[in-house]
């Protein structure tokens, strides 16, 4: 059985939900995700495993209030089962010493990179982190950036987030640039560090129905093949993805 075991609300918008699930707080990498139907009336859906506690049999997930889950935080309490879970899900990050890397992320969007980034930190990188559009409604994202960053910084657009990584790319010799976010803003910095001869990971956050690349809808085209984003990413070469294919039909969903 899963069951949540806490809750923290950070604001009326954004929770961490603790959930007690032994298989998936062993199994559980930084990268990986879950799929979870709270209930009958709710569609399945992707959350990152934002962190883990094997001794306890836990995880943690990031629940921010959106149209689908408009009355989903304040329904959730302590003891309640979880009907439906499955994970974890996706490739793990590839986690090694990089050097200098530059973590870019927009608003709630940026949650998938809160486990990267703790990850890359152990594995002895430099972690400088750029938190796009932050807002006092994800304020709990900045600060659990900050518990493994060597510096955060902030931006209050996708444009200035793309000045950043020119500003700190001038200063720093960087190894590695891991964006997530708008599909838009992805593009702009994988156009950038690619100029820059920078290499970049993208962290993608698409649409799934079953997580287990069934129904195809996560598919995204890489290096001119078809992959999908469930079983084969969430993260991929960020100069190899077809940001304008992706756009297109993203737009079909709009």
């Amino acid at each position: 059985m899963n069951i949540i075991k806490d809750i923290v609300r950070h604001s009326a918008h954004t929770a961490e939900v603790v959930i007690e699930s032994p298989s998936v707080a062993r199994a559980a990498r930084a990268g990986h995700f879950v799929m979870i139907r709270f209930s009958e009336d709710l569609p399945r859906i992707p959350f990152t495993i934002v962190d883990t506690d094997p001794d306890a049999g836990t995880f943690t997930i990031i629940i921010h209030k959106g149209a689908r889950l408009t009355d989903l935080i304040d329904s959730l309490a302590p003891g309640r089962e979880v009907p439906n879970l499955l994970g974890p899900l996706g490739q793990a990050f590839e986690v090694k010493n990089y050097g200098t890397v530059l973590c870019i992320g927009d608003g709630v969007g940026f949650v998938p990179l809160i486990p990267v980034i703790e990850a890359l930190k152990k594995a002895g990188n430099k972690v400088i982190t750029v938190v796009s559009e932050f807002t006092e409604h994800n304020d709990c994202l900045k600060s659990r950036a900050g518990l493994y960053s060597d510096e955060v910084l902030s931006s209050s657009s996708r444009e200035e987030a793309v000045e950043q990584l020119c500003a700190v790319s001038d200063r720093e010799k960087l190894g590695l640039v891991v964006m997530t976010g708008p599909t838009d803003m992805m593009q702009m910095l994988a156009n950038i560090s690619k100029e820059r001869s920078i290499p970049a990971t993208c962290i993608l956050n698409m649409i799934m129905l079953d997580g287990v690349g069934l129904c195809g809808i996560c598919r995204v085209m890489v290096d001119g093949k078809r992959k999908l984003t469930c079983i084969d990413g969430p993260a991929f070469n960020a100069h190899l993805v077809d940001f304008d294919q992706l756009l297109n039909r993203q737009r079909n969903y709009v």
